[in-house]
């Protein structure tokens, strides 16, 4: 159903294929899921992914990757394993056993999983850092450092955020490789986004 990019995936996509390093900065509601899931979803289908971590501050941004990927991987090759907080943890235990494409988790529930061993940093070869600013706030840096320091030095970094603070700039930097920034932040989120 889509016909044409938002500013954020018109931007972010041709970066991501050619698997730059990225700090996006856009607003909720600007299509920025897409923006990162479509062209990983490539990069997996032509070999120049091995997996992807997805680490979102909240299990309902988590939930809500997780369908949306649902629907751009019909009837691919793709599997993926959703692992976050207060939700059955033997469940997800026996999804990452069947060594998934994607991972989409909390930082407290991914690093749990790390720690005894379920869930394998080192094969991860591309990560999406998303909502920083979130996480952060949450009080997720130490989870976030943790994460970051047992994947491989190789690897493809998506950093998604809505501001760039000095706490921000300072794990950007520990943590990504010549990154090229797309800032598309807009006053139109709410125009996009329905509030109950």
């Amino acid at each position: 159903g889509y016909k044409t990019p938002t500013p954020i995936q018109d931007e972010t996509i041709p970066f991501i294929l050619q698997r730059k390093d990225v700090v996006g900065s856009a607003n909720t509601g600007t299509g920025k899921t897409a923006a990162f899931l479509i062209p990983l979803i490539n990069n997996l289908a032509t070999k120049q992914a091995k997996r992807v971590l997805v680490v979102t501050p909240t299990r309902e941004l988590a939930a809500q990757i997780q369908s949306e990927l649902d629907i751009f991987k019909e009837r691919m090759n793709v599997s993926s394993a959703l692992c976050i907080g207060q939700m059955n943890i033997i469940h997800q235990i026996n999804n990452l056993r069947r060594d998934p494409s994607f991972v989409i988790g909390t930082p407290g529930r991914l690093k749990d999983l790390a720690q005894n061993n379920y869930l394998h940093l080192k094969k991860y070869d591309t990560i999406v850092l998303d909502e920083v600013d979130t996480m952060l706030d949450m009080g997720f840096i130490n989870d976030m450092k943790f994460l970051i320091s047992h994947l491989p030095e190789e690897r493809h970094s998506l950093f998604f955020s809505a501001t760039i603070s000095k706490e921000i700039k300072a794990v950007m930097d520990q943590f990504l490789h010549e990154p090229v920034s797309v800032n598309v932040k807009t006053r139109q989120s709410a125009e996009n986004v329905n509030q109950d």
